[in-house]
């Protein structure tokens, strides 16, 4: 890629092609994403299969709003690997997720890592095209070969309605047999949500790879989460406040916003310190059934 570009608009007028890429992928219609076969990623999560799992044919995630999606495919091996990152700890996390999708290729030498990034949007703070010149950066800085092949991010998906910008692709999924990415949104986000959301409410700066590909279980944990001042208020507070202080984009979060962060601060506080409260030393392991759902093995 060269040096790295300092803005979005830098990017695009050095890659105009993108412009198409974009184009073709924001211009799919969302689809609704069954639970069967699917893996849900969250925030501050990654996850990397490959076609050999008989359970986990999908890999999806959604709700980003300043947040990225981000999706590695090795071209010969099809394993595949997707990540929702919100700009904490970006460069171990991008490391991570090559290294793993390499990992599960099964020593193939031939093919090439193929990446897709989609997310952000034209946000007033500048919160998402600070992420996405962060991320090409750390892409374009790891020693491993990875090619760029569609970026739909901040300026290439942004809609406006009424003077209001908004992200055009809030949730993208993968089929990790063929390697098509359509926008996606889900029902199912699978086991310990709250558990989840509140590791990354809280500022954890890690991305978390859920999925062991060879047990094929996804993992929950053992992982801590700081306590909150107030949280008694917190928990209390109404919708609107929510929403509005909460967010760094409140107008443009899903519908669901307010109740998954209220489930997060309820976690947080009904269950301090998840090292003993939650996990007792060890995570939290489930498979997933042939009806799609997730049942706890460990």
């Amino acid at each position: 890629m060269g040096p790295s570009p300092k803005s979005v608009a830098e990017f695009i007028q050095r890659y105009p092609k993108f412009k198409e890429s974009a184009i073709v992928l924001s211009s799919k219609p969302t689809k609704a994403v069954p639970p069967h076969g699917l893996l849900y990623v969250g925030q501050r999560e990654m996850a990397v299969a490959s076609p050999d799992d008989e359970i986990i044919q999908v890999l999806g995630t959604d709700d980003a709003t300043t947040c990225h999606i981000v999706i590695l495919r090795h071209t010969a091996s099809s394993a595949t690997g997707l990540a929702h990152f919100d700009g904490s700890g970006l460069a171990n996390a991008t490391q991570n997720l090559i290294g793993t999708v390499m990992s599960v290729t099964g020593g193939k030498q031939w093919g090439r890592l193929e990446l897709t990034l989609a997310g952000g949007f034209k946000d007033d703070r500048g919160t998402s095209e600070n992420l996405s010149v962060k991320i090409l950066d750390c892409f374009n800085k790891n020693p491993a070969e990875v090619h760029l092949i569609t970026a739909c991010i901040t300026d290439l998906n942004t809609r406006n309605e009424k003077g209001v910008p908004f992200p055009i692709i809030y949730g993208l999924a993968t089929i990790i047999q063929t390697g098509e990415v359509f926008p996606a949104k889900f029902q199912d986000r699978g086991p310990d949500q709250p558990l989840r959301s509140a590791r990354s409410f809280t500022g954890a700066d890690e991305v978390l790879n859920v999925y062991d590909n060879r047990k094929k279980l996804l993992v929950v944990g053992p992982f801590n989460y700081s306590s909150m001042d107030e949280i008694d208020l917190l928990c209390r507070l109404p919708d609107p406040i929510i929403r509005e202080h909460l967010s760094t984009s409140p107008a443009q979060e899903p519908k669901h916003f307010e109740a998954s962060v209220r489930a997060a601060l309820v976690q947080i506080r009904d269950f301090p310190d998840p090292l003993k409260s939650v996990f007792n030393g060890k995570g939290r392991h489930y498979k997933k059934e042939p009806d799609g759902k997730w049942s706890k093995v460990a």
